[in-house]
């Protein structure tokens, strides 16, 4: 948050004089960097930017603060699932190298299975990996484009002077169509 100071103060005189001079001091506030917070209409495009430089920042600037809460419990989810099958997918594939190597000196740890389920157990958990960074692709986005909209939206006129006016209308080539328009009343 910005702020502005601003101190006056009186210089006495040992002679009276009727033109009192008031001396003030002014701080000028600081000038705005990228971060611009504090504005009352938010601009579509910074807010996306912001987004998409660190997820929910743009919703910080669109003041919607409990959204950022949704996006973290979004990245979190996703991260523990990318965490939890890539270490799944790691463990199958060294199990699965090992079996078809038929190196003695490596430990087998899944004896009851056969290597054709440990194939299957490793070709499943790399989907798995796959499926999750698609997801965490698409929830990047549509935390962008949540923080875009948002941004556009909050100047969108809520009145409700606010009415759907049909009327005929001709365009230059003399066709007959309705326009449909929003207008205030």
């Amino acid at each position: 948050m910005i702020a502005s100071l601003t101190l006056s103060a009186q210089v006495e005189s040992e002679e009276p004089d009727n033109n009192k001079q008031e001396n003030k001091i002014s701080a000028i506030p600081f000038p705005d960097s990228i971060f611009k917070f504090n504005v009352k209409k938010p601009i579509a495009k910074r807010a996306g930017m912001f987004s998409a430089i660190l997820p929910g920042l743009g919703q910080v600037y669109n003041k919607q603060y409990w959204k950022v809460g949704v996006v973290v419990a979004a990245s979190g989810v996703v991260t523990g699932f990318m965490i939890f099958n890539t270490k799944k997918y790691n463990l199958y594939q060294q199990a699965y190298l090992g079996r078809i190597d038929n190196d003695p000196t490596t430990t087998d740890t899944f004896t009851n299975y056969q290597t054709s389920d440990i194939d299957l157990l490793r070709k499943t958990y790399r989907k798995y990996v796959e499926y999750t960074v698609i997801a965490g692709t698409v929830c990047y986005l549509i935390n962008i484009l949540d923080a875009f909209t948002a941004a556009h939206l909050k100047s969108f006129d809520m009145s409700k002077n606010i009415s759907l006016r049909a009327a005929p209308f001709f365009d230059q080539r003399n066709q007959f169509g309705i326009k449909l328009s929003f207008a205030k009343k």
